[in-house]
């Protein structure tokens, strides 16, 4: 027998220690033989392979950071070996994907899809989420409302009707106390900005009367995961991505969206495209848990209040 110690772990085995080679082979982003050498640890119940979970998590955060700061350089890889030692953890596999789309590895994005649709981490190559509820139906991209989302969307446009200039006032306003741009990855850097505020405990200093009535009565009637006020400038591009979850589906109510733009401005979603889905004083329907990307090719900012409702099945069943 022969000893190794690991991460301060010691490891007993015969032959090579599996630990140290499944994180080599994690370094090469070689999936097959790092799960193999895994298994082997596993099955004779080495202590190191708490150490080899530990790295990986490590791996994971300063990859999910390199995303953040648009390191196309080290995400890649560093998300990559995390994924080599756990490739049927959904939110870490997204993550990877979408790395390797957003930095131009498309042939290696295409074999994760397709080992991650093997092990039946999702049923449609366009949706992807991090958490994936298989109990829920998939209606696409753009699905048809429900009751009462379609109660939601007919109260939420009535109240910009009778009240939009103070819509229009509390999300400026609001963007400009508390507004943050979106530091995900998914703006093209050479690009406008995309800048977000929340609607939440966290800015409850900023005046909001007209909009948190709004989200409360969509809170009541459709359940409400999140809420917050997008902007995005004219030339911004988001790119390609999905939603963390498919337990909830998006409406955006136009709060300033200048009528020249409007056919300017597209939005994708599961391979679909249209221009002209933002209207000022509508709403648009969306599951984010789709692949979808936005292109505004207008002049000025457009600005929406982004509610992140239940899924209907979802909130059917309580929300649980």
């Amino acid at each position: 027998m022969r000893k190794w110690v690991l991460g301060g772990c010691l490891c007993v085995a015969s032959g090579s220690n599996p630990c140290d080679e499944a994180i080599a082979a994690a370094k090469v982003i070689d999936v097959n033989a790092a799960q193999r050498h895994l298994a082997v640890a596993r099955q004779h119940d080495l202590p190191c392979v708490a150490d080899v979970g530990a790295w990986a998590l490590r791996v994971a955060q300063a990859g999910q950071r390199a995303v953040e700061q648009g390191d196309a350089r080290r995400a890649p890889p560093l998300l990559g070996a995390a994924w080599a030692l756990a490739p049927d953890d959904g939110p870490l596999t997204a993550k990877y994907y979408t790395a390797l789309m957003l930095y131009d590895s498309p042939d290696r994005a295409a074999r994760v899809l397709d080992d991650a649709m093997a092990r039946g981490l999702w049923r449609d190559p366009l949706q992807r989420p991090a958490e994936f509820d298989t109990a829920l139906p998939s209606l696409g991209g753009w699905p048809e409302a429900s009751p009462p989302v379609r109660a939601c969307i007919a109260d939420l446009e009535r109240a910009y009707a009778e009240n939009g200039a103070a819509f229009r006032a509390e999300a400026l306003a609001l963007l400009e106390a508390r507004g943050y741009e979106q530091h995900e990855g998914l703006q093209d850097p050479a690009k406008p900005k995309w800048s977000y505020a929340d609607v939440d405990d966290s800015t409850l200093e900023a005046s909001r009367p007209t909009i948190d009535r709004a989200v409360a009565a969509v809170r009541r009637t459709c359940g409400l995961q999140a809420a917050g006020i997008s902007r995005l400038e004219p030339g911004a591009a988001i790119r390609p991505h999905t939603g963390p979850t498919n337990r909830r589906w998006t409406l955006h109510l136009g709060l300033v969206v200048d009528a020249a733009d409007v056919d300017r401005i597209t939005l994708t979603v599961a391979g679909t495209a249209r221009a002209g889905a933002w209207i000022q004083g509508k709403v648009v329907l969306f599951d984010d848990s789709y692949e979808h990307d936005v292109v505004h090719a207008g002049a000025h900012d457009r600005v929406v209040l982004d509610l992140s409702v239940d899924h209907p099945s979802f909130f059917r069943r309580g929300g649980r």
